[in-house]
């Protein structure tokens, strides 16, 4: 099973706000997501935990300056790095 996992940069807008730039409702059930707040700053780890191929998706992690990192993982093995 593939697993969907990115990292998005917070700032003043709600997660909500930030994270429907990537997906919709439909996509936001299948998914856990983990904030991270410190001084430096904000974060979210979101994870699709049951993802299906997505081009409209990976495009838009690959192309977004709010992401730090996005990966799809195949039980422990990295098979797409997107960013």
């Amino acid at each position: 099973m593939d697993k969907l996992i990115f990292e998005v940069k917070g700032d003043e807008r709600k997660w909500n706000e930030i994270l429907a730039e990537f997906y919709n409702d439909e996509l936001a059930k299948e998914c856990l997501v983990e904030y991270d707040a410190t001084a430096k700053g904000h974060s979210a780890r979101v994870h699709f935990l049951n993802y299906k191929n997505n081009p409209e998706l990976i495009n838009k992690l690959a192309k977004s300056e709010n992401i730090i990192s996005a990966y799809i993982i195949n039980n422990k093995d990295i098979t797409k790095n997107i960013r």
